[in-house]
């Protein structure tokens, strides 16, 4: 099948804004989203009132020849019920965001109010730390995928009562996350059962970053070393959901992953286009999904405005021995 080429309208958009702030304007804007939240600790435990609670731990990754920080969120029932086993979602946050952003932009307190609302019922919840990493193998850098397809899913199968089965793990993102999530689930369908995306920062062709002038520069800094140093456009290829999507389109199909992925229509780096040609390329692949456009803008505020579409989305296909948690009781 010959590959579309689609118009990189979210770079452009991304440009735009550069030229409007300047670049060193920007990128004090993005910059060290991580230092702005609470320090890391190893150890600490954060209770809720309905008896959940998020925990901060680190594991050490092979991949990674270092630590990964993670964060946790343990359902009401954890400590109560010894012998009970829970699905696992892994959430990845966006650029410039750490492990604790989970809990910080409110998404945890989401959770818990679509726990009592009974949208969803209860699971265990992971959010590891991502960097700018995009969650892939950077080809000149960290192997953020290896970290959590190989380091981190082992681990957490070995340490929480996960139930330990592809139908009763997931995977979703937000923006970077977002797009990390979607090239994770479509790699390793036969790891994740189904996947979310909410504002994925979805680009459709790798950007130029070999002039001098300003945007340039700026590019450099939006892709780092990822894609490789001067940026491979073989490696994007292979590294991105459209692509990704394309060549590994049987497995996915195979498997049946169950896709969703929703954006804002006034999303302010204008990722509602891509998202929309990405829904339109999975059609044309026949490739089962669920595609929503919203009002609101990018971010965790939005995210958190739509979440209910998602989480009811996961937990809905959710399964233990064959059986969909969503007809059991969601206590």
């Amino acid at each position: 099948m010959k590959r579309a080429n689609f118009p990189n309208v979210a770079f452009v958009t991304l440009v735009a804004l550069v030229a409007a702030i300047g670049v060193a304007a920007f990128l004090r804007m993005t910059a060290n989203a991580e230092n702005q939240q609470p320090s890391q600790s190893a150890t600490q435990t954060t209770p809720a009132t309905d008896g959940s609670r998020i925990e901060y731990g680190t594991l050490q990754s092979t991949a990674l020849g270092r630590d990964l920080p993670f964060a946790v969120q343990l359902p009401p029932s954890y400590d109560k019920d010894a012998k009970r086993r829970y699905p696992v979602l892994y959430f990845l946050h966006g650029m410039n965001g750490n492990e604790r952003e989970f809990e910080a932009r409110h998404v945890a307190d989401k959770v818990n109010q679509l726990r009592q609302s009974h949208v969803i019922g209860e699971m265990i919840i992971i959010a590891p730390q991502g960097k700018n990493s995009f969650y892939l193998n950077a080809k000149n850098g960290e192997q953020y995928e290896d970290a959590i397809i190989k380091d981190l899913v082992p681990y957490v199968e070995k340490t929480y009562r996960a139930v330990g089965t592809r139908d009763a793990r997931a995977i979703q993102g937000i923006s970077m996350g977002g797009f990390g999530a979607l090239v994770l689930a479509f790699k390793h369908p036969e790891i994740f059962s189904s996947v979310t995306a909410h504002c994925a920062a979805i680009f459709s062709e790798l950007p130029d970053v070999s002039g001098a002038d300003r945007y340039s520069q700026f590019r450099r800094q939006l892709v780092g070393k990822i894609f490789g140093d001067p940026p491979d456009a073989e490696f994007f290829k292979a590294n991105n959901p459209t692509d990704v999507a394309t060549s590994n389109a049987a497995s996915i199909k195979k498997t049946g992953l169950k896709i969703y992925f929703d954006v804002g229509e006034q999303d302010r780096y204008q990722f509602a286009a891509p998202n929309k040609t990405f829904d339109e390329h999975l059609t044309k692949l026949g490739i089962a999904h669920k595609f929503n456009l919203f009002q609101g803008n990018h971010g965790w505020e939005y995210m958190i405005s739509v979440a209910d579409n998602s989480y009811g989305f996961l937990w809905g296909n959710f399964k233990v021995g064959g059986k969909p948690l969503s007809a059991q009781s969601s206590k």
